[in-house]
């Protein structure tokens, strides 16, 4: 009896008072509890009145929808790139406005699926590739030219040693 929890009753409120006879006597069959017992061992949970409840409630946001929710998982390949073409640049993303942020982070997640497709082909264009960082660095506010040209250099000599990575991962599966 002692290793079993104690039970606390629910009183609904409008249904029993509660400092009610009833209450005591529940109390003391269901817990053992002398009703005369300190109000820290025995504790009685009451609902909150209902206009209060109805204003949590409409305080509450409402959850988005399924479909918004749902966020496609990315492969390997897509998480590499993108990982490349965040490197170093967290502090500068910080920096910017909102709204630069926003075109920034719209036009990465666009680069990055041109240069997986760029990657996917046999031959890969290093030239497009730095390309397509260079004008998605220039998004940058301020950005110093020399700056631009060697960070977009440093991310496509990483993403061509990503692909040559997942061609080579992707021969050994085949064989």
């Amino acid at each position: 009896m002692a290793d079993e929890p104690i039970r606390k009753p629910r009183i609904e409120q409008g249904l029993m008072p509660p400092e009610s006879p009833a209450v005591e006597s529940l109390e003391e069959t269901e817990t053992g509890v002398d009703a005369e017992a300190p109000a820290q061992e025995v504790e009685i949970q009451e609902e909150a009145p209902e206009p209060v409840r109805q204003e949590v409630a409409a305080q509450a946001p409402e959850p988005a929808p399924v479909a918004a929710q749902v966020v496609p998982q990315k492969d390997r390949l897509s998480q590499e790139i993108e990982s490349v073409l965040q490197e170093d640049l967290t502090d500068i993303y910080l920096k910017m406005p909102p709204g630069k942020q926003k075109q920034f982070a719209a036009k990465g997640e666009e680069t990055a699926g041109k240069i997986k497709k760029l990657m996917t082909k046999a031959k890969i264009n290093a030239r497009k590739v730095f390309g397509l960082i260079r004008d998605w660095l220039k998004i940058i506010p301020g950005v110093n030219k020399f700056f631009l040209e060697q960070e977009a250099k440093i991310k496509t000599d990483k993403l061509l040693l990503v692909a040559e990575e997942e061609k080579r991962h992707g021969s050994q599966e085949i064989a």
